[in-house]
């Protein structure tokens, strides 16, 4: 009988784990955002600017969430189609956490080659970045000054 028992337990606690096919699955959440997870967002943005992808750079945004945002993505449309090469630095400064909200001061600088085959260019600003918890990921929802990202 206790055999019996713990198979049905066993059986109960798998279906229990096991998904239903079909079933709409729960998205994961974020975790809170903290130093690590800036860090992580900033690496991806750096990334996708040296690799010159700017679907992966438009996708650390939330557009839709974002004042501006069509702008926004046409501006980055624009700085990508005249830009061969791009090399970043973006250093953490400050952040401030809010419930759902954290800002992020980030010191950046980029140089960059145009693709015209004028002269390199280079610039140096301090960023404010606001970052929002989309449900999923944490995406920017507003950047300041936008103008870095404008073609020279």
């Amino acid at each position: 009988m206790r055999s019996c028992v713990r198979s049905l337990l066993a059986v109960v606690v798998c279906c229990a784990i096991l998904p239903v096919p079909g079933a709409p699955q729960q998205q994961p959440t974020p975790g809170a955002f903290d130093a690590e997870a800036a860090s992580r967002l900033l690496l991806q943005l750096g990334e996708a600017l040296q690799g010159h992808s700017q679907k992966q750079f438009l996708e650390l945004f939330d557009l839709d969430k974002m004042k501006g945002g069509a702008l926004f993505k046409q501006q980055i449309n624009s700085f990508f189609s005249q830009t061969d090469s791009i090399r970043v630095h973006l250093n953490l400064g400050d952040t401030s956490l809010e419930v759902d909200k954290a800002n992020l001061a980030v010191e950046a600088e980029m140089e960059g080659t145009p693709r015209n085959g004028g002269a390199p260019w280079r610039r140096n600003e301090r960023l404010n970045f606001v970052v929002a918890n989309t449900g999923t990921s944490w995406k920017v929802v507003d950047l300041q000054p936008r103008s870095f990202f404008s073609p020279p």
